[in-house]
C-alpha cells in the first residue's frame, strides 16, 4: 500500500489515495490498528470509486501531535482537514469500523456537510459503561508503565475474532502485528479518548443519509444487538450480518463484506440526490438474498 503524507492541523497524517469514480469512500480504521486493516477492501473499491484510507493521528505512520487524549472530535477535525488538503469537495461515503464508527458520529456532529452516506461496521452508538471506562483507563496506565502496547494486545486479541478462526491465520497475524506496532502513547492517549466519547444514540435520529450497518455475527466487542439498537433509531438504514465473523468482519469474511459494501456504493445515486434505503427493524432479517441492499 503506497503511503503519502499530508500536513493536517499541525501533524503529518499518512494515507493512501487510489482509484477513481464519481464516489469517494473514506475508510477509517479501528483501535489500536491502522489503515492496513482495509487491505482486502482497497482492491475491490478502487475499481469503482476513489478510496482514501488514512492512519488517524497517533496510529500507523501518522504523527502523534501534542500529548493528551485522542478524542473522536480531534480525529474528525483531522479527517475533514485532510479532505480539504486533497481537494475533495464532494461529500464522501464514510466507512468506519469500531473506533472508526465513533469518529463517524463526531464527523456528523461537526462536519455533516462532508457526509454523503455512512457505512458503520462493528460499532455502537452508546458510550462506555463505567466498567468499560475503568478498563480503558487501566489499559492506558499499564501501557505507559510498561512503555508497550502489550496491555492492548492482551485485553483485545482474545475478543477480536469469531471462535471459529484458528490462531496463526493471516488475519490473526495481521491484527496482532498492527497492535504490536502501535506505540504505548497511542494506546494510552487513544484509550482515554475513547473513554471520553459521548452518547450518540439520540444523534442517530438526525442521520438522514443512507446508512449501511454491518456486524459480524460473532462480534464480542460490539455484538449484533448494538447494531440492532442503532437500526431502530436510524431513519434511512439497513443492517447486514457477516457470517462466520467476529469484530474484524472485514478481515474474517472479506468476500461477503465486500459484496455488501460494493452493492451499497454502486447503488448510491449521483451527488446531490439522496436515495432511500428501506428501513428495517430487529428482529426482522434483511429482505432478499444475503448481502444485497434494497433497491433505492
Amino acid at each position: 500500500m503506497r503511503s503519502m503524507l499530508a500536513e493536517v492541523n499541525g501533524v503529518k497524517l499518512a494515507f493512501s489515495d487510489s482509484g477513481s469514480g464519481d464516489a469517494v469512500v473514506l475508510l477509517v480504521h479501528g483501535f489500536p490498528l491502522n489503515r492496513s486493516m482495509w487491505e482486502p477492501q482497497l482492491g475491490a473499491l478502487r475499481s469503482v470509486c476513489r478510496v482514501i484510507a488514512p492512519d488517524v493521528r497517533g496510529f500507523g505512520a501518522s504523527a502523534a501531535g501534542p500529548p493528551g487524549p485522542l478524542t473522536m472530535e480531534q480525529h474528525a477535525d483531522d479527517l475533514a482537514a485532510l479532505l480539504d488538503v486533497l481537494d475533495v469537495r464532494e461529500p464522501v461515503i464514510f466507512c468506519g469500523l469500531s473506533m472508526g464508527g465513533y469518529i463517524g458520529f463526531a464527523m456528523w456532529r461537526r462536519h455533516r456537510q462532508r457526509i454523503r452516506a455512512f457505512v458503520l461496521a462493528d460499532t455502537r452508538a452508546t458510550p462506555d459503561t463505567p466498567e468499560g471506562r475503568a478498563g480503558r483507563f487501566a489499559m492506558a496506565e499499564r501501557a505507559e508503565a510498561l512503555r508497550s502496547s502489550v496491555p492492548a494486545v492482551e485485553a483485545m486479541m482474545p475478543r477480536m475474532f469469531s471462535p471459529t478462526l484458528r490462531p496463526g491465520t493471516p488475519q490473526e497475524v495481521l491484527v496482532r502485528a498492527m497492535m504490536t506496532s502501535t506505540s504505548a502513547r497511542a494506546v494510552a492517549d487513544g484509550a482515554r479518548g475513547l473513554a471520553a466519547r459521548p452518547d450518540s444514540l439520540e444523534l442517530l435520529e438526525t442521520i438522514d443519509m443512507p446508512t449501511l450497518l454491518i456486524v459480524g455475527e460473532h462480534d464480542q466487542l460490539t455484538p449484533p444487538t448494538d447494531s440492532e439498537a442503532m437500526l431502530a433509531r436510524l431513519p434511512n438504514a439497513r443492517l447486514e450480518r457477516i457470517d462466520m465473523a467476529g469484530h474484524m468482519s472485514n478481515l474474517e469474511n472479506p468476500v461477503q463484506f465486500n459484496d455488501v459494501l460494493l452493492e451499497f456504493v454502486r447503488r448510491l445515486a449521483p451527488p446531490g440526490h439522496v436515495p432511500s434505503v428501506e428501513p428495517q427493524h430487529p428482529p426482522r432479517a434483511p429482505t432478499g438474498p444475503p448481502g444485497r441492499p434494497p433497491t433505492p
